[in-house]
């Protein structure tokens, strides 16, 4: 066939021929599309922040992964292997600046083809600020009480301060920082336990140490308990008198262990008037003393004082 006929041939219909051409193509690519896999994860978002600068607005902490290619790849790709990034070492001063996500591989995900990564979102909008460096003390979090009869008297963290850095706007205000709860719910002696500091604000960071050493010193609790209905006795009463009236009662605050002030059996508690001065019938007024088992302190007692009167004693097979 000469040159020209060929010619004549090939463009002879030309444009029903292209859209052959490009039909052809689409059916090749999108049978292509739809023998491919998708695979969707999550992986943390790394900042590569200048010297002197710290991110001073809230960002994601992680991004949206989609590997596309075939089913033995995309599978075949561990999460870790996959790194994506927002680099900010280009900038040099205060500002909002949006950045571009960069995604690297390594492991399983080197060398596999063909495989489309994708991230979502694509670029963020990042804040950087001068960063700041500040030592702030550290407050405890305590929730819960000791077992029933227990205190925690004293406490002691180490250390008691901690270096923290971040956005100037985050850092200057901070005062102190807290740790995760302590419970001492049920404890009954002294115990030491690693406790984390709490990160209210994720954009601050401590470069040094991320926990304390809390140590609790769990003692008896000791309480104040008020008493009533105490009995009042007589000692050393001479035979031959009697009291005339019935002593009233009493009452004693003490102070202790809480655990052995709950145990104080009933009548084991007293007053005591000693009547070892009176020696006729009359009106004696008497200073009573509390009668107390040892461990107590005696905060309060009454009366102090009692008005009594003595009869004599009628004598035995005498009548009244």
């Amino acid at each position: 066939m000469k040159p020209k006929r060929f010619l004549d041939a090939f463009l002879d219909h030309w444009p029903a021929k292209v859209l052959s051409l490009v039909a052809a193509a689409g059916v090749f690519f999108f049978y292509r599309a739809s023998t491919l896999e998708e695979r969707f994860f999550s992986v943390p978002l790394r900042l590569q922040v200048p010297a002197g600068l710290a991110v001073s607005k809230a960002y994601p902490r992680s991004v949206r992964v989609t590997l596309r290619g075939r089913g033995e790849s995309v599978f075949a790709v561990l999460e870790e292997d996959i790194t994506v990034f927002a680099d900010l070492s280009r900038f040099s001063a205060e500002g909002d600046f949006r950045v571009p996500l960069r995604v690297t591989r390594k492991g399983s995900a080197v060398g596999v083809g063909p495989l489309d990564v994708r991230v979502e979102p694509a670029e963020l909008r990042l804040a950087l600020e001068k960063e700041a460096v500040r030592s702030v003390r550290i407050l405890p979090r305590i929730k819960g009480q000791p077992e029933h009869g227990y205190e925690l008297t004293q406490y002691s963290i180490s250390p008691v301060s901690v270096e923290v850095t971040g956005p100037r706007s985050a850092v200057q205000p901070l005062e102190s920082v807290g740790t995760e709860e302590v419970d001492v719910t049920g404890v009954r002696e002294d115990f030491s336990v690693v406790v984390p500091l709490l990160r209210e604000n994720a954009l601050v960071r401590y470069p040094r140490e991320a926990s304390v050493l809390f140590r609790g010193i769990v003692r008896p609790a000791r309480i104040i308990q008020g008493f009533e209905e105490v009995d009042l006795i007589s000692v050393d009463l001479p035979q031959e008198l009697r009291i005339a009236e019935p002593l009233p009662k009493g009452s004693i605050s003490l102070q202790g262990e809480q655990l052995a002030l709950e145990a104080i059996p009933p009548g084991q508690l007293r007053l005591i008037a000693d009547c070892g001065e009176v020696r006729r019938a009359g009106v004696y007024r008497l200073a009573l003393k509390p009668d107390v088992p040892a461990g107590f302190v005696v905060l309060k007692y009454e009366p102090r004082e009692l008005t009594v009167t003595f009869v004599p004693n009628p004598k035995e097979g005498s009548r009244p």
